[in-house]
């Protein structure tokens, strides 16, 4: 059985190596390439592969935007996510968002082909995002952003690159008001007072794109 993929990133480069290796590989076939989220809805809708390879840096709709997009349409749709940043906050970011797995730009071909399979089969696939403690036991990383709602954690990455609550409101289909709502509760939850400061944050926390 081959499992048909439809792959989204910015960079040519990057995807058409990715491409070009996945099409190696006699269980997978990449059926579209796309440049970025507006790309990718469209493709999905078209294709309905068996499984979505997406980067969250894209430019016109984030990766955030574009697989709660993708969801509302196709509630099944698999959705990997294939990334630089190894930051615990994106990748609870994404899992809440509906993503079926993650993995790092910088895995191996054969980590990423693994992912694909198990993600097509229905499992899924992140990294692991415990850390040890002094004394050797495993904890949990709790992420700063773990205070807010799946809405929100895009609200405030949204936020984080720059984008007006105009901007947010229309990339998210949602009135102004929600917006500002929004990213009213998120300065509260995470006792910020200002876009400023959370660009800050998310700065510190190594989460701007």
């Amino acid at each position: 059985m081959t499992i048909n993929v439809v792959i989204a990133d910015d960079h040519v480069l990057m995807r058409q190596g990715v491409t070009q290796m996945l099409n190696a590989n006699e269980h997978i076939s990449v059926v579209d390439e796309c440049n970025d989220g507006v790309e990718l809805i469209a493709s999905v809708l078209k294709h309905s592969p068996d499984v979505i390879l997406m980067d969250i840096s894209m430019p016109r709709m984030s990766g955030l935007v574009a697989i709660d997009k993708i969801l509302s349409q196709r509630s099944m749709a698999k959705v990997l996510v294939l990334s630089m940043h190894n930051e615990v906050e994106y990748v609870e970011a994404m899992r809440d968002a509906g993503a079926k797995g993650y993995v790092l730009k910088e895995s191996s071909g054969e980590s990423l082909v693994d992912a694909i399979k198990k993600v097509a089969a229905g499992k899924t696939c992140f990294p692991d995002t415990e850390e040890n403690s002094e004394d050797g036991q495993c904890q949990k990383h709790i992420s700063p952003l773990s205070v807010l709602t799946r809405r929100e954690r895009e609200v405030f990455f949204l936020v984080a690159a720059g984008n007006t609550s105009k901007r947010i409101a229309e990339l998210l289909d949602m009135s102004l008001k929600t917006a500002e709502n929004h990213r009213s509760n998120i300065y509260k939850k995470l006792d910020l007072s200002s876009s400023a400061e959370l660009i800050r944050m998310a700065g510190k926390a190594g989460l701007l794109e």
